[in-house]
Order: C-alpha cells, then sequence, then structure tokens
C-alpha cells in the first residue's frame, strides 16, 4: 500500500484485486474470459466500475494511486491504456509477465497466435520507460544479433521451458514497472536489434533475469534441478563466459 494514498484504482483486478483500494475496473464483469472463469473479488470498502483501460471514465487526476497488474499484455494499444493511467493517476504500478517467460513459453508453442491472450512484450530498459514489443509467431522466433540475443535462444535450445520455468523465481519471469508523475511509452511494430538499430533491445533484461536467478542463493534445490535435468545448458553458460552459482 503506498504511503498517504487514499484513492486508489486497480485495472483488471478480477478474483484478485490489491488490499486497501478503492474503486475495481474491469472490462468483462460476468464472463471472466482472461481469469479463467473466476468471478470478480471486489473488497467490501471498494466501488466496482466497468470499463476500458484504454478510455478510463475518470476525470484527470482521479487517483493517488493506479494498480495495472497483468493488463497492459492484453491490449491492442498499450500506449492508449499508459497515457489513460497518467491522466486519471499522480503514480502507480504496473506489471506484466517478463519477456524471458513470454519467449519462452511461446518458442514451441503449438497454439495459434490468434488465440495468444498475451499480445506483447513488455520491459524496461531504463527506469522511466516502458517498451512494447509485438508477440507474434514471426517475434516470438526471432532474436537479437548481439551476444544477450545469442545466448538466450541457445539457453532456449537445451531446455522444455515449460518444465523449466518452474525453477525460476517470481521476478524473473515478471515485469515490474514503478512510475510517479509520468513515463515514457513506446510501442514498437518488431523486434529491435540492437547492434543493427542502436536502440535498447530486450534480451539485455532477460539475460540479467535468467543470469540472476542462477545466481539465487535461497533458491538453490530448484536450480540443482535444473542443471540436473537439462545439463546441456552448462556447455552454453561456458560458451558466452557466464559463471553463476549454480548453472
Amino acid at each position: 500500500m503506498p504511503y498517504f494514498a487514499r484513492r486508489i484504482l486497480d485495472i483488471g483486478a478480477g478474483h484478485n484485486p490489491f488490499k486497501g483500494v478503492t474503486h475495481v475496473l474491469d472490462m468483462d464483469i460476468k464472463e471472466g474470459r482472461e481469469r479463467g472463469g473466476n468471478r470478480i473479488v471486489v473488497p467490501t470498502t471498494a466501488r466496482l466500475i466497468q470499463g476500458e483501460a484504454a478510455a478510463l471514465p475518470f476525470r484527470l487526476a482521479s487517483f493517488d494511486y493506479v494498480y495495472a497488474s497483468h493488463v497492459l499484455e492484453h491490449l491492442d494499444e498499450p500506449d492508449r491504456a499508459c497515457r489513460e493511467i497518467m491522466r486519471v493517476a499522480t503514480a502507480g504500478y504496473i506489471e506484466t509477465p517478463s519477456p524471458f517467460l513470454e519467449q519462452g513459453l511461446a518458442l514451441n508453442d503449438e497454439t495459434p497466435p490468434a488465440q495468444w491472450y498475451h499480445k506483447w512484450f513488455v520491459f524496461a530498459p531504463r527506469q522511466n520507460l516502458l517498451v512494447f514489443e509485438p508477440k507474434t509467431r514471426e517475434e516470438v522466433s526471432r532474436f537479437c544479433s548481439c551476444a544477450n540475443g545469442r545466448f538466450l535462444q541457445d539457453f532456449y535450445a537445451t531446455v522444455d521451458f515449460p518444465d523449466a520455468q518452474h525453477c525460476f523465481p517470481r521476478k524473473a519471469k515478471t515485469t515490474i514497472f514503478y512510475w510517479n508523475s509520468s513515463f515514457e511509452v513506446e510501442v514498437r511494430d518488431r523486434t529491435v536489434d540492437c547492434r543493427k538499430e542502436g536502440r535498447p533491445c530486450r534480451f539485455s533484461g532477460m539475460k540479467a533475469a535468467l543470469l540472476g536467478s542462477c545466481n539465487d542463493i535461497f533458491r538453490p534445490h530448484r536450480l540443482m534441478r535444473l542443471r540436473k535435468r537439462y545439463p546441456q545448458c552448462l556447455a552454453v553458460f561456458r560458451r558466452y563466459g557466464h559463471r553463476t552459482l549454480f548453472v
């Protein structure tokens, strides 16, 4: 709970609203298609409003704080939603699945991309910038030509990621973004290659998430399981000169 925040909006909270919110907004109040069919839970102290993140039905600066957790990756126009969030609030918290998780799960997913609920890779290359790159079949298979991109591509090739993902902590599988006053938004039409375009790619953060997980002293049993089940990934780490505690 942010200090001194009195009016707090949770966008798309569904069945798991943040504690202390005063307003809950959801587009799909009845069916719950994108929340596993679960019914919406509204705290007794909160008000439920039906609406869309890209056109919030609130006045300028109506809220002290806005939560938008696992919402923006679903939207056709996440930049519009981000502008709306900044319009109605002075600070907030945004959370999405990380590109490390999204790309790993999608690489061998045989589900038609048209049925994917998540439409974007979302990452923050710096503190005040949130970037969206399209999660299409073509872009899922695309890797930056930099060393980070090649490292991730080779790593994914050595593991069954839907199984291996359970060896990694939540922080590696989520993009967490705090903002105050405002932030920048960039929606790209493709995967950026940092070596060719001079702009940050998503693979730097993905490498950091992977290496950070493999140095986590609080999860040695899961990392040892990764090492035991997928010993071939050790060669990938060595090839790129990455030394970690457990892999």
